[in-house]
């Protein structure tokens, strides 16, 4: 395994020292991510205080998580985090119709930081059409308004902030809804340990730790002029890594690729013998959990001897014993990262712009599709 915990002689800033990069930060994204911990914690509180019939936990066939964007990250992680015990299927939803077998025995979780999103205001109608057992989260807006024009719960969350900056108020009232409805059994227990090592990872990973001992900075240090390949050890990581490529892409401005073990070794593994040469200077992180079982561990390493000669690879364990912990930990890691490899590039994390163009564009006439063009 690689190690990358030594600074980079030929980096644009210097990213223990503020000045150098604070101007970037117009939206304070470093200051929310810092927040994450205390989100999470409100929006745990928002998530219990939301009543749900109690019934509804009864005869559930399937849990369905409609998002988009930063706001349908909750969903997956939600999915990674409690795979191994919810009584039913979890999956999640990036569309504006709902698949055919959502009805009345079907929980649907509508999640849109804004309330506006179209795609989740569409699919939410049709919950509600087909009887199903409907509970939005939401900041306001129209989500807001549907359900309670249905008399549908609705979590409402603290709003003012990007949706990506805004996970643990998405997550944390999921995952109080299952717990209310005794779906995942007693959670309080690695709740309060998600909590408290979150709140630690803040001050390890913030601004104020220094580059040699801040994880966060040695990797972005790391990515910063290559092209990032993120691999989870597991499925129940497999949302964190691909959390981390989205962070990449819209807080860095950056491309990246994800998959995860044992999928990868089923096809990607063999673009390896000549993807390199495509590609400028990958680097590969693997997220890796502490309790992946010894037949995962075996091909994490016989895929790292696959690939080692060809790109570096580093090993990131996630962190704390309880799934919720270890997902959560991981995820905090990569939003770090993602926030100081986009100082390194010069950018500000904050703006979306081919975002807002096409949601402007989306507004106006249909365009016309040209095939071929």
């Amino acid at each position: 395994m690689s190690d990358c915990r030594i600074h980079q002689p030929d980096l644009p800033i210097d990213l223990d020292d503020t000045s150098t990069f604070g101007h970037l930060d117009s939206a304070g994204m470093l200051r929310l991510a810092q927040a994450f911990p205390a989100h999470c914690r409100r929006g745990l509180e928002i998530g219990e205080a939301t009543r749900v019939p109690p019934h509804w936990g009864e005869g559930l066939r399937s849990i369905v998580c409609v998002g988009m964007g930063g706001s349908a990250i909750g969903g997956d992680l939600l999915a990674g985090i409690f795979e191994d015990r919810a009584p039913c299927p979890i999956s999640v939803v990036r569309y504006y119709e709902l698949p055919r077998h959502v009805d009345g025995s079907t929980l649907v979780i509508a999640a849109s930081y804004s309330g506006n999103t179209e795609e989740v205001l569409s699919a939410a109608r049709q919950a509600l059409e087909r009887r199903a057992r409907l509970v939005g989260v939401c900041s306001g807006g129209a989500l807001r308004g549907l359900c309670e024009e249905a008399e549908a719960p609705v979590a409402i969350v603290p709003g003012g902030q990007p949706p990506r900056a805004s996970t643990g108020y998405l997550l944390m009232p999921m995952v109080a809804l299952l717990g209310q409805l005794g779906l995942v059994g007693d959670i309080a227990q690695e709740c309060r340990e998600t909590l408290d090592l979150l709140e630690a990872l803040s001050d390890e990973l913030g601004p104020t730790s220094a580059l040699p001992d801040n994880r966060a900075k040695q990797l972005a240090c790391t990515l910063y002029g290559k092209f990032p390949i993120l691999y989870a050890s597991t499925p129940m990581l497999a949302p964190v890594a691909f959390r981390w490529r989205t962070q990449i892409n819209e807080n860095s401005k950056s491309l990246a690729m994800c998959q995860h073990l044992p999928e990868l070794n089923h096809n990607e593994v063999v673009g390896w013998e000549k993807g390199p040469a495509l590609l400028h200077e990958p680097v590969v992180v693997v997220i890796a959990s502490p309790s992946d079982p010894p037949r995962m561990r075996r091909r994490l390493a016989l895929t790292q001897e696959i690939i080692g000669d060809k790109a570096p690879v580093y090993i990131e364990g996630a962190r704390g014993r309880s799934r919720l912990a270890q997902v959560a930990s991981a995820m905090y890691l990569g939003d770090f990262m993602s926030l100081y490899l986009a100082f390194l590039n010069g950018v500000d994390p904050v703006t979306i712009v081919p975002i807002d163009f096409l949601k402007s564009r989306l507004k106006e006439e249909p365009l016309e599709w040209h095939y071929g063009a």
